[in-house]
């Protein structure tokens, strides 16, 4: 039973930890390796909201390697980035030498008032012990009627389960975690009230059995599929300034 109930311990409990800025220079180069589930489980439920958002420039907050700014492009989006880390728009530059990718954080954008129609921020505002300064940034960049995508880990995985983000370091195999804070539905509600955005959609993507059984990296995996399928592990949210 104690061997169950180890397995059960989401192994990043012990990991050593870094902050984001330290986690994301270090995670930069392996960032976009396939394996990342929550990245598979997400892409597909954010880049269908982003498909419908209004026409005009749209953001990519806390850009990351630019992997939604790249599917944005893709479209014919006029995109711009913005990220905290320089090696992550090292990245992304890399991928996209002609969108505009700017170094900037997430409570302070370096983008003028009222000139997008939409932004993405993505698997970002859970690093954030509050995250209203954000979102409140975020509504200040749109236009009235611009619409606002959000991801994030579900308060679930980071409140009960304990995950984080953790990355694998390349050279020596070491894993580290990032640390990450749940944000519970009714945090996001009022923090979109007080900048004035209305949300217009909740989203929560579950686990699969399969999902479910990968995330048990010390043995059990069918008891983490009993445990866990069906159990939300992801919170995108659609919102809209008035």
């Amino acid at each position: 039973m104690r061997e169950l109930l180890a397995a059960f311990d989401e192994e990043a409990r012990s990991l050593p930890s870094v902050d984001a800025g330290a986690g994301y220079a270090a995670w930069a180069e392996s960032y976009d390796d396939p394996g990342n589930d929550t990245v598979a489980a997400e892409e597909p439920v954010v880049r269908a909201l982003l498909d419908e958002l209004p026409d005009g420039p749209v953001l990519d907050a806390a850009c990351g390697t630019g992997r939604h700014a790249q599917y944005l492009a893709s479209r014919g989006r006029d995109v711009l980035g913005v990220d905290a880390s320089e090696a992550m728009l090292a990245r992304a530059r890399a991928k996209l030498p002609d969108v505009d990718f700017r170094h900037g954080d997430l409570t302070a954008l370096p983008i003028d008032s009222q000139t997008m129609t939409g932004a993405v921020c993505a698997l970002a505002l859970s690093h954030l012990p509050d995250m209203r300064p954000a979102i409140a940034e975020l509504a200040r960049v749109l236009r009235p009627g611009g619409r606002l995508v959000i991801s994030n880990p579900h308060p679930f995985a980071t409140g009960v389960l304990g995950w984080r983000a953790v990355y694998t370091d390349g050279a020596t195999g070491e894993r580290t975690e990032i640390p990450e804070y749940p944000h519970l539905a009714s945090d996001y509600v009022d923090a979109f009230n007080a900048a004035g955005l209305t949300a217009r959609r909740l989203i929560e993507p579950t686990l699969s059995a399969e999902a479910a059984r990968a995330r048990a990296k010390r043995g059990s995996p069918d008891a983490f599929a009993d445990a866990l399928t069906g159990v939300p592990f992801l919170i995108v949210w659609e919102a809209e300034r008035a």
